[in-house]
């Protein structure tokens, strides 16, 4: 069953979820909001190219199947590229002072300011990242294929941003692009995620390092 803004203020309250209590919450979610801009990361494709082509392999690939993404991150993930000016056209991604431009086509990884989650010791919630309708209207994707947050998993979420639309997006920190909603499991899990192999437990960053 989701959760009400009042279920969700006290279960905050009862320390059953992991959120700042002054977090903007609406009737049926919470809000959330972008970190500072120096967290926001962006693949070095020219490295993995560069790396590929001393392997003798002609594109910048990546064998998903294989994929460790605490190695990969730490590698190939970088700081967007920085203008004072007028930025290069060739860049999706760059940054302008404490902006950070997002062309049609671009993709960013960007955490968010609050720690969110549920406890590891009896977790009584999961929770959901949403888009905000508004913004989505515009083509912004906030997240892709994982918007859950498992049980008794908590950190700082990271938002895998693409921009699918015609305009470019600029972004800063406290900007409000995603939404949580809560909602109760019907019991508590028989595993935790530390027993089953989760790293980014408790993570800070995108590269998800604790």
């Amino acid at each position: 069953m989701y959760q009400s803004d009042r279920d969700i203020q006290w279960a905050i309250q009862k320390g059953l979820l992991i959120c700042d209590p002054n977090a903007k919450i609406d009737p049926t979610s919470i809000d959330l909001r972008l970190d500072s801009i120096d967290a926001a990361k962006i693949w070095d494709v020219d490295k993995l190219r560069q790396d590929n082509d001393i392997a003798g392999i002609p594109e910048p690939e990546v064998r998903l199947g294989e994929f460790r993404y605490s190695q990969w991150s730490v590698k190939y993930l970088c700081a967007p590229p920085k203008y004072d000016k007028m930025p290069s056209s060739k860049d999706l991604v760059c940054r302008r002072g404490e902006e950070l431009l997002v062309r049609p086509g671009g993709f960013v990884l960007w955490q968010t300011k609050d720690v969110i989650g549920t406890p590891q010791s009896n977790p009584q919630f999961i929770c959901f990242v949403d888009g905000k309708s508004t913004r989505a209207r515009t083509g912004l994707l906030v997240h892709l294929t994982a918007p859950t947050i498992h049980a008794g998993w908590s950190g700082n979420v990271v938002l895998e941003i693409a921009n699918l639309g015609p305009l470019t997006f600029v972004l800063q920190e406290d900007d409000v692009t995603a939404q949580l909603t809560v909602a109760r499991i019907s019991s508590v899990p028989e595993h935790t995620h530390v027993e089953v192999g989760s790293t980014t437990i408790g993570q800070k960053d995108v590269t998800g390092k604790q």
